[in-house]
C-alpha cells in the first residue's frame, strides 16, 4: 500500500492502528528504509520514518495536524537517543515559525500562555527546553533566547543575550539591523526581569543590564549628544571619570567584569576619549557673547579638567590586563596629544 501513491494515506493509518495494538514488526534503527526485508522473509517497518515522511506534505501549512501524528512517536528514540516526539516538534517549530501557537508564549507578567503541545504532555517544559537546545546548537540564537525564556531557563537567556549584545554594543543604532533587533528583544526581557521574579544569576543579570546601559551610551555617542553620553558613562562608573575615583580602583574593577563586558572596553575608551576631545575643542573655540566679559580662568579650568580625564584614560588603558586590538592605543594617544 505504501508504494502506491494513492494508497499512502490508507497505509499510514493502517500502520497506526497496528502500532497502537503492538502488532508491527519495527526496524531497529529509525534511519533504515521504511520497508526492510529480513532473511526470515518477514518485513520490518520503520514506523517513525513513515509518519515523518507522511506529515511533510502538510506540516508547514497545518502544524497542529502534524503535531497529532508526531505524538504517536512519543517514547521512541532517534539515532542519538533523543525522544522523537520532542525532535519532531523542534523541527516543526523551526520550519513553521509557529512558536506561539505550538509552544505558547510568555505574558508580560511572566506567566506562560499554553500552546498546542500542552495537551499532549505533562512535561511541556522539558519539550520546550529540548527545542531551545536544538535551536542553540543550530546557531539560531535569537530563537533559542525566546525558547529558553519560555522554558524558564533565564540564566541561559541572559548567557546567550550577553554574548550577542557584546558583539553589537558599539554599533550605530540603525533600524532593521541585528543591533536594533537585539536591543528591542533585550529591552523587552529587561523590563520583565526587572518587575517579575526570574532565576538568572546575579552575575549574568549584572552583565546584562550593564551591556544594555552601555548601548544607551553608544546611542547618545553616535547621535553626537556628547553631554548625555558622558553623563551615562560617569553613572556606569566603568572609567576613572568621577572625582575621588583612582585609575587603580578602576583597573581592579575591570578584572571582575565578565568577558562580554571587557571586550567592549576598547570601543568604550575610544568613544569616551572622542567625547572629551570634542568637548575640549568646543571649549577652546567658544567665545563669550557680546557685552559679556571673558572668563578665561573658567575656560582654562574646564580644558585642564578635560585633559586630566584624558590622561587618566590613557593610564587606565595602559594598565588593564587586556590586549587592545589594532591601533586603539595609538588613537587614544593621538587625541590626548591634540588636547595639549
Amino acid at each position: 500500500m505504501w508504494r502506491v501513491q494513492q494508497l499512502k494515506t490508507h497505509a499510514v493509518h493502517f500502520a497506526i492502528a497496528l502500532y497502537d495494538q503492538n502488532l508491527l514488526n519495527l526496524t531497529n534503527s529509525t534511519q533504515a528504509q521504511i520497508l526492510v526485508s529480513v532473511p526470515e522473509g518477514v518485513h520490518q517497518l520503520n514506523f517513525p520514518r513513515m509518519v515523518i515522511s507522511y506529515t511533510r506534505r502538510f506540516a508547514l501549512t497545518d502544524p497542529r495536524e502534524a503535531l497529532q501524528y508526531f505524538y504517536l512517536l512519543k517514547g521512541l528514540r532517534g539515532p542519538h537517543s533523543e525522544d522523537l516526539f520532542s525532535s519532531c516538534i523542534s523541527d516543526l517549530v523551526t520550519e513553521s515559525r509557529e512558536f506561539e501557537m505550538l509552544l505558547g508564549k510568555v505574558e508580560d507578567d511572566g506567566t506562560r500562555k499554553p500552546g498546542c503541545v500542552d495537551k499532549f504532555k505533562d512535561d511541556t517544559q522539558d519539550v520546550i527546553e529540548f527545542v531551545a537546545t536544538k535551536a542553540e546548537q543550530k546557531g539560531l540564537y535569537e530563537d533559542a533566547i525566546r525558547l529558553y525564556d519560555l522554558a524558564k531557563k533565564h540564566n541561559k537567556v541572559l548567557e546567550i543575550l550577553n554574548r550577542l549584545l557584546s558583539q553589537v554594543v558599539s554599533s550605530p543604532c540603525v533600524p532593521h539591523t541585528d543591533r536594533d533587533r537585539l536591543q528591542s528583544l533585550a529591552v523587552h526581557i529587561a523590563e520583565r526581569y526587572r518587575s517579575h521574579p526570574h532565576t538568572a544569576s546575579g552575575r549574568a543579570s549584572h552583565t546584562f543590564f550593564l551591556l544594555l546601559d552601555t548601548m544607551q551610551f553608544f546611542d547618545h555617542y553616535h547621535a553626537k549628544r556628547w553631554n548625555e553620553a558622558l553623563e551615562v558613562m560617569k553613572q556606569l562608573r566603568l572609567l576613572p571619570l568621577q572625582p575621588g575615583e583612582t585609575v587603580e580602583q578602576k583597573v581592579t574593577a575591570f578584572q571582575a567584569y565578565d568577558d562580554e563586558v571587557r571586550q567592549c572596553f576598547p570601543d568604550i575608551l575610544l568613544a569616551t576619549m572622542s567625547i572629551l576631545y570634542n568637548e575640549y575643542k568646543q571649549t577652546s573655540y567658544s567665545t563669550p557673547r557680546p557685552g559679556t566679559p571673558r572668563q578665561d580662568g573658567g575656560q582654562e579650568a574646564r580644558k585642564n579638567h578635560l585633559r586630566q580625564l584624558a590622561r587618566a584614560l590613557i593610564t587606565f588603558a595602559g594598565m588593564i590586563p587586556y590586549q587592545m586590538p589594532g591601533d586603539t592605543n595609538a588613537r587614544l594617544v593621538q587625541m590626548d596629544v591634540l588636547m595639549g
